[in-house]
């Protein structure tokens, strides 16, 4: 051979080398030693390594019957406006009493999640809410009239399959962030059916597990509202209360009244749950809400009392997650972690307004349903700043711990609806393994079968083929192994695939040959020509099979997915190694030993 071409097989046998070597910490039980220079590993995937799958059901209608109060809370301010422009006085300048006055003559309630019902004192009044005044109000709600007192808005049914698509994939979107910040090996994330999102993560261990179905599940929507301390709601309660302690004694053992003086009461326990049991009993008006708050009593730096108490809530949302700009993890002067929150700019003007409104009332910051802190207003707050404490009373690590996790979510996005988990279950490593033989056995059957085919009928050339193919092998594993995807069933049977399509494209080669040679050609030129003749044919069978991989890639996820990475990953490989190494191998054969012929 030309010394100058002399580059191509060092280069190809160096590309050998190297992958060989990046390959064979998969090979070796237990991994390579420390002082090897390669540690990445083929990773498997869940159906063949085991691992977690779960799956979360978004609750849309949740979203949008939170959204629909915040409608009726418009729909009431506009009724009153036109009230006003209806007894000729400016709705600009009216007084408290006068606008109580006008909000007194309707009701404005929520009869579903997607449906509001206006119900006037006045019949008269009834008519004057028009189409044009209802999309004035909220564009995607349409007037039913009821009777001469009742109009209903309702939701249209497009708005609402719109919002469920929208919630559905932002949903989606958060979780494949929180999955992605865990830095677990290809993870599988996807829609599953209208609203359900279903999750693979393969090769966990049991505390990875632990941490997915922590983390995954607080859906840490940072909400704030303002305490109603003036309410005598669960005074009037008590005997609702006695009755429950009753009827579950067990459940509500610890379950209390406590009231300090003439002020608001509020229910204790030392189980969040007895007091979500009892409040769900409740008949909570639509503009107030109940949080659950976790009260630590100290003795020092030892926490002598932990229970749960309530904190009755205005149902208004005042500030929300979706203006946090960022949050991070800061010390407090004793050494113990805390989350600082900082606001983007509409989000710090919010606060400062609602800040500057309620001085000298409490806000409670909550995450969720749980109330983190309620601290007194004081004074403006104009910089956009809030904290959420950790608690105490447990060790330095665990309570950093905490923080950095809670940090992770909060950055990443609160879930858009509430997100109920409804299948949860482990892949066992027996199952892998028993995937793993009966896919391992397919695949040495399969290219046994292929080899032993090639030798026989092709006999020299049936030996360079197989070369190509064991190469062919050796770099599909590489690239796996160096794009850290994961091996999954159908990515066995892609590589199978791969392997019978190379072998398809060395017959095409071979034949070709073949003709050259029967046509009296001296071997080199018969190999040149046959490759040459059977380009074309091999590159639009590849090509044609590569667009059929990019759309199952693109459009596709999971199992089918995995199966189209594999198939496009062999493809390349297969076009290298019969396109390049069995013509090189080939060319180095007939120049070393000046062959006029081939056996082929």
């Amino acid at each position: 051979m030309d010394k100058k071409r002399m580059w191509r097989p060092i280069l190809l046998g160096l590309l050998v080398l190297f992958s060989g070597l990046y390959v064979l910490p998969s090979l070796v039980p237990g991994g390579a030693p420390d002082w090897y220079p390669f540690k990445k590993r083929l990773n498997y995937g869940l159906d063949l390594r085991g691992g977690l799958e779960l799956r979360y059901a978004v609750d849309y209608k949740r979203a949008i019957a939170e959204n629909t109060l915040r409608v009726r809370e418009g729909v009431a301010e506009e009724l009153v406006r036109r009230l006003a422009e209806r007894a000729e006085m400016d709705p600009d300048n009216l007084t408290e009493a006068e606008r109580e006055e006008f909000a007194g003559t309707f009701e404005v309630n929520r009869e579903h999640f997607d449906s509001l019902l206006v119900v006037f004192d006045d019949p008269g009044a009834s008519a004057m809410v028009t189409t044009d005044v209802a999309r004035a109000i909220d564009p995607n709600y349409m007037r039913q009239r009821v009777d001469d007192r009742t109009i209903r808005l309702r939701l249209s049914d497009a708005r609402i399959d719109e919002i469920r698509q929208h919630v559905v994939d932002q949903t989606l979107q958060t979780f494949r962030r929180r999955v992605e910040a865990f830095g677990l090996i290809e993870p599988d994330v996807r829609q599953s059916g209208e609203t359900d999102i279903a999750i693979q993560l393969p090769g966990l261990t049991q505390a990875e597990m632990d941490m997915v179905r922590e983390r995954l599940g607080q859906t840490a929507q940072l909400i704030f509202r303002m305490v109603d301390d003036r309410s005598d709601f669960f005074r009037d309660k008590a005997s609702a209360l006695e009755t429950f302690k009753r009827e579950n004694p067990e459940r509500a053992a610890t379950l209390e009244l406590k009231c300090v003086g003439q002020e608001a009461c509020w229910l204790e326990a030392e189980r969040k749950s007895a007091l979500a049991a009892f409040i769900s009993t409740l008949d909570i008006p639509e503009d107030r809400t109940v949080g659950f708050q976790e009260i630590e009593e100290r003795d020092g730096a030892v926490v002598v009392r932990s229970y749960y108490r309530t904190v009755y809530l205005h149902a208004r949302i005042e500030l929300s997650g979706e203006t946090l700009a960022r949050a991070m993890v800061l010390f407090e002067q004793t050494g113990e972690p805390y989350v600082s929150l900082e606001f983007n700019a509409a989000g710090a003007r919010r606060f400062a307004a609602v800040t500057r409104q309620n001085v000298g009332e409490r806000l409670a910051i909550m995450l969720d349903d749980e109330v983190n802190s309620a601290p007194v207003i004081q004074e403006e707050i104009p910089g956009g700043r809030a904290r959420i404490s950790m608690g105490g009373g447990r060790p330095p690590q665990e309570l950093m711990t905490d923080a950095r996790a809670l940090v992770t979510v909060l950055n990443q996005g609160a879930y858009r609806a509430p997100v109920h988990r409804v299948h949860d279950y482990e892949v066992g490593p027996s199952l892998g393994r028993d995937s793993i033989r009966a896919g391992t056995l397919s695949l040495i059957v399969g290219a046994l079968l292929v080899i032993c085919f090639i030798l026989f009928y092709y006999r020299f050339a049936g030996v360079v083929a197989n070369i190509a193919l064991t190469l062919n092998v050796l770099f599909i594993l590489a690239i796996l192994v160096s794009f850290n995807t994961a091996l999954t069933l159908p990515g066995l049977a892609g590589i199978v695939l791969t392997i019978g399509m190379a072998v398809d494209a060395n017959v095409i080669i071979f034949e070709r040959i073949r003709e050259e040679l029967r046509a009296g050609k001296s071997a080199r030129v018969a190999i040149d020509t046959g490759y040459s003749k059977a380009f074309s044919a091999i590159i639009d069978a590849n090509v044609t099979t590569a667009f059929a991989g990019l759309i199952l890639l693109t459009y596709t996820s999971g199992p089918v997915q995995g199966f189209a990475k594999t198939l496009l990953i062999g493809l390349v490989a297969s076009l290298f190694t019969a396109l390049v190494v069995t013509r090189m191998i080939f060319r180095l054969t007939v120049e070393r030993w000046k062959l006029e012929t081939l056996s082929i």
